[in-house]
């Protein structure tokens, strides 16, 4: 008999990116088959934040909040507790191969502040009956290295 189960499918993807670079980042979804999900057609949302933890209120009493850093345009609104951002991705792009592209412009990525995030990457499959289903795929760091050349 089954001791437990574990519906958390995420893998851990640290991603490393160049202050005032363009950022692009491809991935190709598989079935557990292998087989390439229809992106497109099946009509995938992506959303993508990318948050930093900061101090709430007094310092001395450790409460923390997110702020939100970068994220998709369905992904930008904050929570209670979180700050919004002006920062965002562009609306990812799919295609029925199973890639989804996530970019932000060099512009974009140039407002941000050098530092190390948290970020995950989910998608959304919609459903006639209203219950989509949320899958979280990936999570991990989402560094920015700071540059020595500015052009914004």
């Amino acid at each position: 008999m089954a001791q437990s189960v574990n519906f958390d499918v995420t893998d851990v993807l640290n991603i490393t990116c160049k202050k005032g670079d363009t950022f692009s980042m491809t991935l190709t979804l598989k079935n557990s088959a292998g087989t390439a999900l229809p992106l497109a057609t099946d009509g995938y949302l992506f959303v993508m934040q990318v948050k930093n933890r900061v101090p709430f209120g007094d310092k001395r009493s450790g409460k923390t909040r997110d702020e939100i850093i970068i994220a998709t345009p369905s992904a930008a609104k904050a929570k209670a507790g979180q700050k919004t951002t002006n920062f965002l991705f562009e609306v990812p792009v799919a295609n029925d191969s199973g890639q989804v592209t996530i970019e932000a412009s060099a512009e974009t990525m140039s407002k941000l502040k050098a530092g190390t995030y948290a970020y995950d990457f989910q998608h959304i499959k919609p459903n006639a009956t209203g219950l989509d289903t949320h899958t979280t795929i990936l999570k991990g760091s989402f560094i920015v290295n700071p540059d020595i050349s500015e052009f914004f």
